[in-house]
């Protein structure tokens, strides 16, 4: 059970109940070893350590000195010191009391020193209390302790200058003692790192008890400075830059200057990285700070330059892109000084980056996941590509016991990696043709090629295929080959399952008639033959629902549908209608406002006009009267370009006209509708605004091929 005075101790010393009011203690001891000040007692604590009797006599103002006899454990307080004698196993402290300007002095610095935590301050508070412990002066003076550790320090032996600077410190409380004691404590070194961790954050402590205390400027900024260094030492070295700014400001010095420029270089807001998306198609350069950029509402196009360029510039958290650069160019780019962080911090000096923008990788992928195309027809594949005019292919062909455990496997409709092509072309497909393609070239843009397989390999019997495009002398761990999956059949196959049972349903796919008298076959997961059926003269047929029930290996994974050399499939256990390669994610349930907004066009030269309409329905479709809606267009660094109030909708419908101007940023601008401002936006789209678009696209909509073709 812990004794009064040991509780009163806690109370006084934990960092918890530090200092109200000042962070320079009003009263502090000095104590002296093996001595005793006789008489003046006036309270009597038994059963009490050292700490404790410390902590009761600075709480109480009636306290001028004490006496601790460690052998009885007893503390006396007494009202006045008198003269010392000696007494072995004694310890006696008398009471100084801090002078009322230093104590109010050390409010006001506090406020200085904003960049540290409550508990910097805390801890240095504890240490001027701490430090008549730590380094008793005795009958000391302090000219005789100063002169000591001067001795000590001009002979090398930092570890006594560094005790006889202490307790000087504990005599005067001044801040020249308090710094030069922060400093040796700094230079002590040790091989234990619990040790050198313990100096290194006296030190710190210590030098911000000397800036509460200095006497002039000068102690001032050098009691920063060591701040800096010692917040540096314990890894905090980013708040290092605000102590080493304010020592500047105080006493401006080439010291404090130069370590000022070193650890923002180190520590400060600035560039850490950067890097070039060569392989877009609209390439750019993009710039990663070391701290979180404004974003919204501020233009950081003043502080980017590049010459020769229409530049756009974009903020993403940490990273400032800029757009409009070419291939095959380079650049110097200037990101000048004052460019501000979310944190108020700005780049301290122009930052200048030489870069060239390399030509896009050579580059062929092929635009969908899986082709069905007709048996009859000629069988050409589209593959799009970049700064490639010719191709190595491979054409293999999946056996029909082999489509199930392909799917299973995960190969079908991806790309192969190289380690999976041996397994792949060994154990479950066929090599049916290799050779070359050409394609067409136009320099670091996207060009789409068919691949006329028929002409090349001639007549494809019906089944399934990968055709995989590979570009001639590259990595294939680095650039991987493009693989296209297709099947050649004239069966289209649609399944459905209920609980009366798994129906199946096939039609040609050359002319959309029902393909009757056709052998359905009902698939495992473990490729057993569940269950097989014949179309009738609808098309249709249907296996009883007990087979679709089973599990593990027993559960329907595939439907095979065969006549003659004809066959296709159906997969029952992918999604059963997967359109994710087409960007199509279904839509949220409408919610109060349902808003529908569309512009005349999607891409805009600068200085036209940019016309939208909004229509605005409730949850239940019906058209919302008397609505205002405000319309923002913001350009695409986020800064807000033009706002629009419409107040008389007509049957829920409000129109918006956008004038630009011939200079307006070119790239991707973003338009918002709000019912309420404070709300997010009920609609949002984006534009374009560049300088060249295209006259005109014709779409050829014949199918030769059994593809969709176009035509520039």
């Amino acid at each position: 059970m812990r004794s009064i005075s040991s509780i009163l101790f806690v109370l006084l010393f934990s960092s918890s109940a530090v200092f109200s009011d000042s962070p320079v203690p009003e009263r502090r001891l000095s104590l002296l070893r093996n001595m005793d000040f006789p008489g003046g007692d006036f309270q009597t604590i038994f059963d009490t350590g050292l700490n404790a009797c410390e902590a009761a006599c600075l709480g109480n103002r009636a306290c001028a000195a004490f006496t601790h006899n460690s052998a009885k454990n007893a503390c006396f307080l007494k009202a006045e010191t008198g003269e010392s004698v000696p007494f072995d196993g004694a310890y006696s402290g008398r009471i100084i009391v801090a002078d009322q300007s230093r104590v109010s002095l050390g409010q006001l610095r506090a406020k200085d020193l904003d960049f540290l935590t409550g508990e910097d301050l805390a801890a240095a508070h504890d240490l001027a209390l701490e430090l008549t412990n730590k380094h008793i002066p005795n009958d000391w003076t302090e000219g005789e302790l100063l002169q000591a550790a001067a001795e000590s320090r001009a002979s090398g032996n930092a570890d006594a200058a560094y005790k006889f600077t202490g307790a000087a410190t504990v005599l005067t409380d001044a801040g020249e003692q308090w710094l030069e004691y922060a400093r040796l404590g700094l230079l002590i070194g040790t091989n234990a790192s619990t040790e050198r961790w313990q100096y290194l954050q006296s030190g710190l402590q210590a030098a911000i008890n000397a800036y509460l205390r200095a006497d002039s400027a000068a102690v001032q900024s050098d009691a920063l400075i060591v701040i800096a260094r010692a917040l540096e030492n314990v890894g905090r070295g980013r708040t290092m830059i605000p102590a080493l700014r304010l020592a500047q400001s105080l006493s401006p010095g080439a010291d404090a200057q130069n370590l000022l420029d070193s650890a923002t270089g180190k520590y400060g807001f600035r560039i850490v990285d950067h890097t070039i998306d060569n392989d877009a198609a609209r390439p750019r350069i993009c710039a990663e700070f070391s701290e979180d950029l404004v974003g919204a509402g501020t233009d950081y196009t003043p502080f980017v330059q590049i010459p020769d360029t229409d530049r756009v510039v974009e903020i993403d958290q940490r990273q400032l892109c800029i757009l409009g650069v070419e291939h095959g160019k380079r650049y110097q780019v200037t990101f000048r000084q004052g460019l501000p962080a979310a944190s108020g911090e700005t780049l301290a000096k122009n930052f200048v980056l030489n870069l060239y923008v390399r030509d896009r990788t050579p580059a062929a992928w092929f635009p969908g996941r899986a082709y069905v195309l007709p048996a009859n027809g000629n069988v050409a594949l589209p593959i799009e590509t970049v700064n490639v005019t010719e191709l190595e292919l491979t054409l293999r062909q999946i056996s029909e016991r082999s489509v199930l455990r392909a799917i299973q496997e995960n190969y079908f409709g991806r790309a192969l990696s190289p380690w999976e092509e041996d397994s792949f072309g060994t154990d479950i497909a066929t090599t049916v043709w290799t050779g070359t393609g050409q394609v067409d070239l136009s320099l670091n843009q996207d060009v789409t090629t068919r691949l006329p397989l028929t002409q090349a390999v001639g007549p494809l019997e019906a089944g399934v295929y990968a055709l995989q495009a590979k570009i001639p002398g590259a990595d294939p761990y680095e650039t991987a080959a493009a693989t296209q999956w297709f099947v050649v059949s004239d069966l289209g196959l649609a399944t459905l399952t209920g609980t009366d049972g798994l129906h199946v349903f096939l039609r040609s796919l050359v002319t959309a008639e029902p393909a009757s008298g056709v052998e359905i076959t009902l698939l495992s997961r473990a490729n057993a033959v569940l269950g097989a059926a014949t179309t009738d003269s609808m098309g249709y047929a249907r296996f009883e629902p007990g087979l679709t029930r089973g599990t593990g290996g027993a559960q329907a994974a595939m439907v095979l549908a065969r006549t003659g050399t004809d066959l296709t499939f159906l997969s029952l256990t992918e999604p059963e209608f997967d359109l994710s390669d087409r960007g199509v994610q279904g839509r949220e349930p409408a919610g109060p406002i349902d808003a529908f907004l569309t512009t005349d066009r999607g891409a805009y030269r600068a200085g036209e006009i940019i016309n939208a309409t909004v229509l605005v329905r409730d949850a239940d479709a019906r058209a919302i009267d008397g609505l205002p809606l405000v319309a923002v267009l913001s350009r695409p660094d986020g800064v807000e370009y033009s706002r629009q109030l419409s107040r008389d909708p007509k049957a829920g419908g409000h129109v918006f006209v956008f004038p630009t101007a011939g200079t307006a940023p070119r790239g991707s601008w973003r338009l918002e509708i709000f019912a309420d401002t404070k709300a997010p936006a009920v609609a949002t789209t984006r534009v374009l605004i560049e300088d060249f678009l295209p006259e005109r696209i014709d779409f050829d909509l014949s199918l030769p091929d059994g593809l969709i073709g176009i035509e520039d």
